[in-house]
């Protein structure tokens, strides 16, 4: 306390004593308070000018803003496969600039833009003295190509003084700026790269948009509507707000008759009732761009560690590189086809059979909630009208746009309750396919569409299903499990964990499992008792190592699939069961180089990492796979007659809500994950094998046909279990049995000596001794009445 009070009088005496000093030297003491101003601010432009507060582009850099390079992506062949754009605009030549946009613009936004070199003084001024000093509104101080350099390079967030540092970075860039473009040239480059909202990057594609005309055939009126909008793009939008876009155009027909640009009988012309002609984007198909911005992201995780020798950064898009990636063209082709043909399917089906499990009064419930929260409905309803007149409106037909896969936006005839139907119905999707020798990733799909949704579904965490299991298995196999473990098959209420009692998806009890069945076959309630017994720690470090990031709960649900894990990681980690036990980091990018060829990156090819397991638990938990698309869930892999031993997992969540399969051969993994983005959403039919499994089959048929095939079989020094998957028996009595039993491998010996024969006379057989198929005419596959 005494301290304070010390500490309070020496202030006090300080401040006093400094009181004294202004009083008895004002002069002296505004000079140093000015030359101590000065001097902070130069001090603060050098740190800025030198990059303290991130790159200032240099002459050269901004030289190519005129004529900007793309940087071009390659594919393991080495040939284009993508380009990136500095801006996805459209560039005009100084020829289709009218003189009336240019006065608008110089009238509105600089008038002295002809005569300053970058920068306006008396704006700072005018800035200065009426929004400092007298609190009035004086607009801003920029001038055009201050906001050309805002435009072009953003602002960015700072720890401290954001603003401050922006504007002395776009100080700097104007001034070279303007040592390097003539005014026409830089008036040009403003209307070339300047944001009119809506996604739009440039003069021409606004006319376009809003009037559909070229740059040329623009009146003084559409010219000063589109110069108006620049001050906000969307609260100025002349299509979403009409009325403040007229009167903002207005503003910028008054500033040209207050600078001479045009007179009063022009004006008058001019302020006629806002007509556009608009054309709304048309958004084709695309599935490039889920890989290009996956690249870009991890090109600028490069470029961030990896400055240029001036201490700049390097820009994908400016930098007009070579980007040589792991990427097959022809895989990325096959997941293509595979998703396109699948997802037509699944959501013609689900369109005829989608379900709301979760919501009180189920599908109509929710359409209900739907429809009351649409922003029409309520404003209508605000309005007084009726239930049915509401009930008339969301029913009546119009033409709407409706997205369709591989088509883009096309015209549809159908009511508002039918379009957000059909929205929220929408089936999503993702496919990554990994080689799990290197870590290269060979095919990527993040969705359905880039055009529609640019949600990437390879990165975003989903609950993952029973594609979880094979690694609380492999955990316990790590832990000295025996494949041929019997566990009962019986409902268990854990008390321990509030009465938890999880449930087999077919609702099926009795009897006991195999552990190599229990896993083949997706029997939940084996698979928590193996949970616990292994130990959730366990099963979370091993997931660890073989490459999940992702925070997992530490509670026994997550053998069944709760935690919400990306399918990257998933695939990530199954690569550690094909490759046979060690861990592997995926890369995409192989190798950048300067246009001129110079070499800046060279991917480490030392990507297979430490062992997650031993090679003998590693093998066992592969033949236990194996037998999931063989015998057990997945076995309808086989009806894609892949001629090689393929072994995978499928995985659904709770009601259907997500549907997952991963499979793998020796040297490739290829994982599927199939759901909607609204959970409360459901597929009736949903599971993994139905959903997602048949893109993987599909994929790894077609890298069958390849005359040098890249794929390989499974090797296993036994072919079979020494016991059976499931028996009637209880697992004490199945374990006893099939401890000593010796009649069980011989009956698989004499079935096996069967299927051989049946395929050296090249004839398959089904289960029950059917003839399925001849190999040389492979079709079409029948099983029951259902064709694959």
């Amino acid at each position: 306390m005494i301290q304070v009070i010390i500490l309070l009088r020496k202030s006090k005496k300080l401040i006093l004593s400094s009181l004294r000093f202004i009083r008895k030297h004002p002069i002296k003491f505004t000079l140093y308070l000015f030359t101590s101003c000065l001097g902070a601010v130069f001090s603060f432009f050098l740190l800025t000018y030198f990059g303290a507060f991130g790159h200032i582009p240099t002459k050269q850099e901004l030289k190519a803003l005129q004529n900007p390079v793309t940087s071009t992506i390659y594919g393991k062949d080495e040939q284009p496969i993508g380009i990136f754009f500095f801006q996805n605009r459209s560039n005009i030549e100084r020829a289709e600039l009218t003189n009336e946009i240019i006065n608008a613009l110089v009238a509105t936004e600089d008038v002295r833009f002809f005569s300053h070199g970058g920068i306006d003084y008396k704006s700072y001024a005018r800035v200065l003295i009426k929004s400092v000093l007298l609190g009035q509104d004086a607009g801003g101080g920029s001038t055009i190509t201050q906001q050309i350099a805002k435009n072009l390079f953003g602002r960015k967030k700072q720890r401290f003084l954001t603003t401050p540092i922006n504007k002395m970075r776009e100080i700097i860039i104007a001034k070279r700026l303007e040592s390097i473009y003539t005014k026409d040239e830089l008036v040009l480059l403003y209307f070339n790269t300047v944001s009119f909202g809506e996604n739009l990057y440039g003069l021409e594609k606004a006319a376009h948009r809003f009037f559909n005309k070229s740059t040329t055939d623009l009146d003084l009126s559409e010219s000063a509507t589109l110069v108006g909008l620049l001050k906000a793009p969307t609260f100025y939008n002349p299509r979403n707000h009409p009325k403040r876009a007229e009167k903002r155009r207005n503003i910028v027909l008054e500033q040209m008759i207050k600078y001479g640009y045009i007179d009063d009988s022009l004006t008058n012309l001019a302020k006629k009732p806002l007509a556009l002609n608009y054309q709304p984007p048309v958004k084709q198909s695309s599935f490039a761009s889920y890989y290009k911005e996956f690249i870009r992201r991890e090109f600028n995780k490069w470029a961030l560690e990896n400055p240029k020798g001036n201490g700049g950064q390097y820009d994908v898009e400016l930098d007009g590189l070579k980007i040589y990636t792991t990427l097959n063209p022809n895989i990325q082709r096959y997941l293509e086809n595979a998703m396109t043909r699948q997802m037509k399917r699944l959501q013609a089906d689900m369109d005829r059979a989608w379900t709301s499990a979760t919501v009180e009064g189920g599908k109509e419930g929710l359409v209900k909630r739907l429809l009351a929260d649409h922003p029409q409905v309520k404003k209508l309803r605000q309005q007084g009208k009726t239930e049915a007149e509401l009930d008339e409106f969301v029913n009546s037909i119009q033409n709407r746009k409706y997205w369709e896969l591989g088509l883009g936006w096309v015209d549809v005839d159908q009511s508002l309750k039918d379009s957000i139907i059909k929205a929220v119905t929408r089936l999503h999707t993702g496919i990554l396919a990994l080689n799990s020798g290197s870590g290269e990733i060979m095919g990527y799909l993040g969705g359905i569409d880039y055009g529609f949704s640019q949600k990437d579904h390879i990165q975003e965490p989903k609950q993952v299903g029973s594609v979880f299991k094979p690694i609380t298995y492999l955990a316990a196999l790590n832990s000295h499990e025996n494949a041929c473990t019997f566990y009962d098959n019986i409902l268990r209420k854990y008390s321990k964990f509030e009465d938890w009692t999880p449930r087999n998806a077919d609702h099926r009890y009795g009897g006991s499992y195999s552990m190599h069945g229990a896993l083949a076959n997706s029997i939940n309630t084996v698979s928590v008792e193996l949970q616990l017994k292994t130990g959730n720690q366990n099963v979370i470090a091993l997931a660890k190592k073989m490459g999940i990031d992702t925070e997992i709960p530490d509670v026994p649900s997550i053998v069944l699939g709760t935690a919400e894990i990306s399918l990257f990681e998933m695939v990530k980690a199954y690569a550690s069961i094909s490759n046979g036990g060690r861990s592997v980091t995926p890369y995409i990018i192989e190798r950048i180089e300067q246009e001129d060829g110079t070499v800046l990156f060279t991917a480490d090819k030392k990507n297979i990492g430490n062992r997650v397991s031993a090679m003998e638990n590693v093998k066992t938990l592969q033949k236990m796979m194996l037998e999931v698309t063989q015998e057990g869930t997945g076995k309808g892999f086989q009806a894609y007659g892949v001629p090689f031993n393929i072994i995978g997992k499928t995985g659904t969540t709770q009601n259907n809500s997500d549907g997952w399969f991963i499979g793998c051969s020796p040297e490739l993994v290829i994982g599927s994950w199939v759901g909607t983005l609204d959970k409360r959403v459901q597929m009736g039919y949903g599971s993994g094998a139905r959903t997602a499994m048949p893109m993987v089959a599909s994929a790894f048929r077609s890298l069958s046909s390849w005359k040098r095939p890249i794929l390989t079989n499974f090797e296993f020094d036994q072919e079979h279990f020494g016991c059976p998957s499931y028996s009637e028996l209880d697992a004490a009595s199945a374990m006893a049995h099939y401890s000593t039993d010796s009649v069980y491998l011989k009956e698989l010996f004499i079935k096996d000596s069967i299927i051989q024969d049946s395929i050296n006379r090249k004839v398959f057989f089904d289960s029950i001794g059917g003839p399925i198929i001849q190999p040389d005419s492979l079709k079409l596959v029948t099983i029951g009445s259902e064709q694959l």
